[in-house]
């Protein structure tokens, strides 16, 4: 199922991927998942929960896709469900190759929300207009180990690295919400939300986010109509411990700010957020929760329309060169110096980038299907 995402932190299928720099779409992620040997690069054309579909760097053709679902934060393994005469079918997949690795059928119209990091427990959810019921499938034992009935309009948003808790989003009135927390261990939710430092009630519109390999962050992109700005929810699951980071917004157009992509730098605490619309490369320091570096160019004279820009950034494995999109020409960003050069042009849509074999060359991929490579030193096309 397809959703605007009205949480706090989303697990789409580039978290990881933007975390190991490989364009693939949050979680997953191209550097672990593909085969030895290969490079594939993941996109999903239709944004976050779509279909995902893998490119062959080396043939540039496409080597297989899945059908609608979500990955695990590891880039192993993808859940999709489909639901049929009060019947949900559940299917596990390996990423690498898009195998079956078992499926379950379960009772009741079940909507897959959150997976863990490893990809072993899957939050399944039932939602009314007043009461949200959620079960936690083991997909190793084959059976739900836990189920919670919840009064009002709950999201799950991730399940904690340990397997001992959930993180909810508590839907309010006027795109308010609240980070809940639900022990596991004791079958209850806890009293008191989890609230980011000098903040009573956090409000906005979730648009995208990405979450590391480990599952220790889950960072969203949030989006404030009321105020105008962009900010980062971060979420440390480890410590349950919540955040807001502001980003450089401009003149508030909603338009521009949704433009923003996030990108994790491998093994790192640092997340860079790109806007070519507003020709921003902010750095934030997770540790610190907050903006540590923003770098400036030349702004981008427009986008194309409906491309959620989460899936397009990529960074290499040394954290040094970052390449982002807004849905159509590349812009290469030197983490070293701060420095953005480009643009690149595509030619057309596009709906994925990532870097290839030992991060020589940067892979485009258009909405027609067609992969473009271009050299990742000096962003020259290649033939």
């Amino acid at each position: 199922m397809r959703r605007l995402l009205p949480l706090v932190l989303l697990a789409l299928i580039p978290a990881p991927s933007a975390a190991l720099a490989d364009g693939c779409p949050l979680p997953c992620s191209g550097q672990s998942s593909s085969p030895p040997g290969s490079k594939l690069l993941y996109v999903q054309p239709d944004g976050p929960g779509g279909p995902m579909l893998a490119y062959d760097t080396a043939t540039r053709g496409l080597a297989f896709g899945f059908p609608s679902g979500i990955a695990s934060a590891n880039g192993h393994v993808y859940f999709s469900t489909s639901q049929r005469h009060h019947r949900t079918h559940l299917w596990r997949a390996n990423v690498a190759t898009a195998a079956s690795t078992g499926s379950r059928l379960l009772r009741g119209d079940w909507d897959a929300e959150a997976v863990s990091a490893s990809g072993e427990r899957i939050a399944l959810v039932q939602r009314r207009p007043d009461r949200t019921t959620v079960q936690v499938f083991d997909f190793r034992r084959g059976r739900a180990t836990h189920l919670l009935r919840l009064r009002g309009n709950f999201e799950v948003e991730a399940i904690s690295p340990d397997g001992e808790h959930l993180f909810l989003i508590q839907h309010l009135a006027k795109r308010r919400y609240l980070v809940r927390q639900y022990d596991l261990l004791h079958e209850r939710l806890v009293a008191r939300p989890l609230r980011a430092p000098g903040v009573k009630l956090m409000a906005g519109y979730a648009w995208s986010g990405v979450a590391s390999r480990d599952g220790k962050w889950l960072l969203t992109l949030y989006l404030s109509t009321a105020r105008k700005t962009a900010f980062v929810h971060s979420l440390d699951l480890e410590r349950s411990r919540p955040a807001c980071v502001n980003l450089p917004s401009g003149r508030g157009v909603f338009g521009q700010l949704k433009r923003y992509s996030m990108t994790l730098a491998p093994g790192k605490r640092t997340l860079y957020a790109a806007n070519p619309m507003l020709g921003v490369v902010a750095e934030v320091d997770l540790d610190r929760s907050r903006v540590v570096r923003v770098s400036r160019f030349r702004s981008a004279a427009k986008a194309l329309a409906g491309q959620r820009a989460a899936t397009l950034s990529t960074i290499s494995r040394n954290s040094r060169t970052l390449y982002f999109s807004a849905g159509r020409d590349l812009w290469a960003y030197d983490a070293a110096y701060g420095l953005v050069r480009g643009p690149y042009a595509t030619n057309g849509e596009i709906v994925g980038v990532g870097y290839g074999a030992k991060d020589r060359r940067i892979y485009a991929v258009r909405a027609d299907g067609r992969m473009l490579a271009f050299n990742a030193a000096t962003g020259r096309r290649l033939r």
